[in-house]
Parts: C-alpha cells; sequence; structure tokens
C-alpha cells in the first residue's frame, strides 16, 4: 500500500523565562549579621562554593537590599543589636512572602526556633555549621525559589494566553529547517543551544542572559514579517 509523504515532526519546546537575575546560575545569596567577621568569613566560603554573596551588617541595610535586589535565599544571625534576626524576617516577609530565610544562631532554643519558623523562616541552623550542610540548605532554598518564580511566570502566560490557541508553525531555514513547533505566545523567539546531549530548542522572550558551560548558541527563530512560520536568524560568531 503507498503511503503519502510523512508529516514534518514537531520540535519539543521547552519554555524557559529568562529575564531576571532569579536566570543565573550562580545562587545569590544575602549574608545578614551584625559581626563582620563572620559575615565575611562566610562570604568568602560561599563564594568559593560559587555562590555570588552580599553581605549587610543589619537588618534596616539587609531591608535596603532586599527592595532594591534579587536574591535567592537569606542566611540571617538571629541575634542582632537594634533590629533583630527574627523582627528583620517579619519585615522580610513582608516585602517577598516567597524569600527563602535560614536563620544562624549559636543558642539551641527550640521557643527561637519555633518563633523563626512561625514567621516564615525556610530553616534553622546552628552555629558553627558544616559548610557542606549551609550549602546544602542555600542550594535547596535555591532551587525551591526559583521553582516558586518560574511556576508563577507560567501561571501568568498560561492566564494572558489563554484566549490566543498554540499554533502550529514551520521553520525556516537553520539547523531545524522543515521541522514545525507549537507556539502559544507569538512574543516568544526560540533559541536554539547546543548541548552534550544535542540540539535543545528553547522559547523566551529574550535572548539567554546566562548558559550552562557546556552550553553554545546558535541562534534563534521569529515570527516571519510575511507569511505563517519562523524564520532562522544566527548568532553571531557562532
Amino acid at each position: 500500500m503507498a503511503h503519502g509523504p510523512r508529516p514534518p515532526r514537531i520540535t519539543p519546546v521547552t519554555p524557559l523565562f529568562l529575564n531576571s537575575a532569579a536566570d543565573s546560575v550562580r545562587p545569590r545569596v544575602l549574608i545578614v549579621d551584625d559581626q563582620e567577621n563572620v559575615r565575611v568569613a562566610i562570604a568568602s566560603l560561599l563564594a568559593r562554593r560559587g555562590c555570588d554573596a552580599v553581605m549587610a551588617e543589619s537588618g534596616p541595610a539587609a531591608l535596603e537590599r532586599v527592595r532594591a535586589e534579587y536574591f535567592d535565599v537569606l542566611l540571617c544571625d538571629v541575634k542582632m543589636p537594634g533590629m533583630s534576626g527574627l523582627e528583620f524576617l517579619s519585615e522580610a516577609m513582608l516585602l517577598d512572602r516567597d524569600l527563602p530565610v535560614l536563620m544562624l544562631s549559636g543558642v539551641n532554643d527550640m521557643a527561637t526556633a519555633r518563633d523563626a519558623l512561625a514567621r516564615g523562616a525556610m530553616d534553622y541552623l546552628r552555629k558553627p555549621i558544616e559548610l557542606d550542610e549551609l550549602d546544602d540548605a542555600i542550594r535547596a532554598a535555591t532551587r525551591h525559589r526559583r521553582h516558586e518564580i518560574e511556576k508563577q511566570r507560567a501561571e501568568k502566560l498560561a492566564a494572558e494566553s489563554a484566549d490566543q490557541p498554540a499554533q502550529t508553525l514551520d521553520l525556516r531555514g537553520g539547523p531545524l529547517d522543515g521541522r514545525r513547533v507549537r507556539l502559544e505566545d507569538k512574543r516568544f523567539k526560540l533559541w536554539v543551544v547546543v548541548k552534550q546531549d544535542g540540539e535543545h530548542v528553547w522559547a523566551a522572550v529574550n535572548m539567554p542572559a546566562e548558559l550552562p558551560a557546556d552550553t553554545r548558541l546558535l541562534g534563534c527563530y521569529r515570527m516571519a514579517r510575511e507569511g505563517p512560520g519562523m524564520v532562522w536568524e544566527p548568532q553571531p560568531g557562532a
């Protein structure tokens, strides 16, 4: 029995949201401690583990940083003069309820620990703390933070595009010439990257600001100005 030509296969597209500091590979940590030697030591240790460590000497100074910048995790001492760590925690939660806060204390005080968790802290850690334990806690908090951000963005995008049915589009030129994709948002471009396990297609509004070391950007497909489909634009130097 004769068969007609096989239709082009639909190329899988991974939606990415690469528009904030949350897309950096390195966890961004704000260390809040009134003792300079402590915060500098922690910042140096975390920097060697690949974190972007920022320091604040007090609760009010840290709140200013939280208002102005993105952080994956806050690492805060419980006992500080002026605004205590618990008071700072409450104020930080008012600014960003989803921001993970890890409280540090040199005292094994269960009442304080319960208070911190009730105010919104993700964890309560005892000083001195092993670097591996601290690193694990920060990376777990970072994964949680970024997952929640991506979830919220996906929900927002779904709400915005609810009245825009997904389109099946032909790709013209480039490494995926002749293939098809399903796209729900016309603002997206399709960024084609090469990893060790082959080609991947990522959907995002803006060009990826930072890529893993084993990843190379080839270019992107954008909506064609004339006719349906998407056309190829190579990345300069790719």
